[in-house]
């Protein structure tokens, strides 16, 4: 089959939808289908390339869009974000969409829509499947077409979110023959805001790891026998780095802790201020606490780099107050480290509590740090639970089974 994805972004551009579509575009390759990709043109791109023999196409075809719709499309889009990961629930800028940048957003998928109306002339794809709420209105866009449709919507989708919202979203997810969601609380949220049960589907994420070439250990002078803990993830007080710091200042052991990440999440659901205030209080927190010398901000790291701190570190945490699926529980498995994560977003659906690690309650430092203590302790403990976990991975949440996924979803299984 030819197959059609269109996003935002695409690799070399990284992101988790980026690398999402380069692993599947790859396992796709290898079965004979032949994934084709559209996406937003970078800066400095040419309007069509060719990646790892898979063919690429830049919107617009021609030229630069305006930089006034850029923004106002950005900002139309964040503010999405901003709802669906609880940090926005003004229901009144829904009704005033218009002042919000919701026109150019319309103006930037119709970009979207040219191009591919030239492509399925051109390529003549089976399906077409677009990835993440940027482009969701293109399944109405695009319906006249008579190619299946399919959408993966990337972010959480909760019923703490404004009914209006999700009633907003699922108008257009109406026009996909398929909506796919990480878990199966979003699918059922999806259900009770209107979407109809024939037109969702799960397919939880999956990951691809490669051997590393850097020391993380070396590179940022942490002894072998210092046990390593290391938290991946932006810098945002919804991660909650901060009540890993005092669950941190519990422990009676020798350790390092290593926060990786840095605020890219969004300039404008995370302002560059914001995550230095964030960076800061972080900081005085150590300091207070006494343990400013046991712990490392990294910032963003190369993918080698952080391949080598997942391979060289003790055990994985992800303390979120809130999170959407938690990757970085799935490359701990991959790696087969024990797991630690809270009870929120898609973690648990990761976690098998005493199997592969510990789910515990966010925003709770003491239960957090009996488990990071327990698995530290019990070396035998941390052993078999990465080796559970590395078999989880590999049966739940490899690019093999994601690929497995996607063929039964569109109906080549």
């Amino acid at each position: 089959m030819k197959i059609l994805y269109v996003s935002q972004s695409f690799f070399p551009s990284t992101g988790g939808v980026s690398y999402y579509l380069l692993w599947l575009g790859r396992r796709l390759a290898e079965k004979g289908h032949s994934p084709i990709f559209v996406n937003l043109k970078p800066s400095k791109r040419q309007s069509e390339e060719v990646i790892e023999g898979m063919k690429v196409y830049r919107t617009p075809k021609e030229g630069r869009l305006p930089q006034d719709v850029v923004s106002g499309y950005a900002r139309f889009k964040e503010l999405i974000l901003k709802v669906f990961h609880g940090k926005e629930d003004s229901v009144d800028r829904l009704f005033n969409k218009h002042l919000f940048g919701f026109e150019d957003y319309v103006s930037v998928n119709r970009a979207f829509e040219n191009r591919i109306r030239e492509l399925v002339q051109t390529e003549k794809p089976d399906l077409i499947h677009v990835h993440d709420f940027q482009l969701l209105p293109l399944g109405q866009m695009l319906d006249d077409l008579g190619i299946p449709m399919y959408f993966t919507w990337h972010i959480p989708f909760t019923e703490e979110v404004h009914r209006a919202w999700r009633e907003f979203i699922i108008k257009y997810m109406q026009f996909y023959k398929k909506n796919v969601f990480s878990t199966k609380p979003y699918i059922n949220a999806a259900l009770k805001s209107g979407l109809g049960w024939d037109r969702v589907a799960c397919i939880p994420p999956f990951i691809d790891i490669e051997k590393p070439k850097s020391e993380f250990r070396k590179k940022y002078g942490i002894p072998k026998d210092e046990k390593l803990i290391i938290c991946v993830a932006r810098m945002d007080r919804l991660k909650g780095q901060h009540v890993l710091i005092e669950a941190a200042s519990r422990l009676d052991l020798n350790y390092r802790i290593a926060f990786i990440g840095n605020g890219s999440f969004s300039k404008e659901v995370l302002k560059v201020n914001e995550k230095e205030e964030y960076h800061k209080e972080l900081k005085f927190k150590c300091d207070s606490l006494g343990i400013s010398n046991k712990v490392i901000f990294t910032g963003a790291i190369s993918r080698d780099m952080l391949m080598a701190a997942y391979s060289e570190c003790d055990v994985v945490v992800l303390p979120s107050i809130q999170e959407g699926f938690g990757l970085a529980i799935t490359e701990g498995m991959a790696f087969g480290k024990p797991v630690i994560g809270t009870a929120t977003g898609g973690i648990p659906t990761q976690i098998w509590p005493g199997s592969n690690g510990y789910l515990v309650e966010p925003n709770n430092p003491a239960s957090l740090g009996e488990a990071i203590k327990h698995i530290l302790s019990n070396e035998e403990v941390a052993k078999k639970m990465g080796e559970w976990g590395r078999r989880a991975y590999q049966s739940g949440f490899s690019s093999e089974r994601g690929l497995n996924d996607h063929l039964a979803l569109y109906g080549l299984l």
